[in-house]
């Protein structure tokens, strides 16, 4: 896309009336759901660390011998054999289906394993979103740009849920041309009591892999670990994560982010949506934090800078 066409005035204003309804929905799905909060983190810390209920009810057998059956093996024989065909072409649609967040980024994108990726500095260094795919310059010839093999981010933010609940927390992510990466994200989680103020830190940390990329749209997915830490120890779980990062014109970059996984005794959902604008490697943004553990959600606002390097 031309400079003077992304520079217009008609196009930062555009951008703007963009980033004002995105955060006028995201205020809104906030106070819309937003609860007083009663003692969360007690019962955030319950469902990790309290083992869950064994149901003593048996279910009665089935006692039925085969001299009591009417079934008539040879007359089903045919009709079993149909449906196991049936039943293994659906099985294998549902796979297919369940695996299109993977492959279908992949090759919407047009993307080769074949094809290299590196970073620029950070988003729209040279005008176009943000990876160079098989840069000519990486390979020692001469151009314009100065593809790097690794990339650095590091994020700060703070956040509320408009009730007692609030968090400062960070994350930093590593990448590289391989497409393998890490990235590792904490919280500092408080609670403001009657009486007293209760805090613990939250977190994860994952191995990652670009398996799609372009050079304004990158997806990762990864598996690693959930933690949870107070004054009365640790808790740690399996953790599986999926995201992308989208810079589709200059300023505006878009994340989302959605973890699933274990914690303790409880199950972890984390889904996360950010909207935000670049300067330099310099980025300023807003969005909207879930986190669903058992029973308790930690939910709200989050602000901050993040840095690309």
């Amino acid at each position: 896309m031309p400079a003077t066409l992304i520079n217009s005035p008609s196009s930062r204003l555009s951008q703007c009336v963009i980033c004002a309804g995105l955060i006028a929905v995201l205020l809104h799905s906030l106070f819309s759901t937003a609860s007083r909060a009663d003692e969360t983190l007690t019962g955030l810390r319950a469902d990790v660390r309290t083992p869950p209920e064994e149901d003593d009810d048996s279910s009665p057998k089935d006692d039925r011998s085969d001299s009591g059956s009417s079934w008539d093996d040879d007359a089903y024989e045919d009709d079993a054999y149909d449906e196991g065909d049936s039943d293994g072409s659906f099985l294998g649609l549902c796979a297919l289906a369940v695996a299109s967040p993977f492959w279908g980024p992949h090759m919407l994108m047009m993307d080769s394993f074949s094809r290299p990726g590196y970073f620029a500095h950070y988003p729209y260094q040279y005008d176009v979103g943000y990876m160079l795919i098989d840069p000519a310059e990486a390979f020692g010839l001469d151009g314009p740009c100065q593809p790097r093999p690794c990339a650095l981010r590091v994020r700060g933010e703070v956040g509320t849920g408009f009730d007692d609940l609030d968090w400062i927390g960070g994350k930093l992510l590593i990448d590289t041309s391989s497409r393998w990466g890490i990235d590792s994200d904490v919280r500092y989680v408080r609670e403001d009591l009657d009486a007293s103020r209760d805090s613990l830190w939250l977190g994860d940390a994952n191995v990652l892999f670009r398996f799609a990329q372009s050079e304004f749209l990158q997806f990762h997915t990864g598996l690693g670990m959930n933690y949870l830490s107070d004054t009365v120890g640790s808790e740690f779980g399996f953790n599986f994560t999926y995201g992308f990062d989208f810079q589709p014109v200059r300023p505006l970059v878009f994340s989302a982010e959605l973890d699933l996984g274990t914690l303790g005794h409880a199950s972890v959902v984390h889904v996360r949506t950010t909207a935000g604008v670049v300067y330099g490697p310099g980025e300023a943004f807003v969005g909207y934090d879930l986190y669903d553990i058992g029973s308790t959600q930690i939910q709200g606002l989050a602000a901050g800078v993040q840095i690309w390097y």
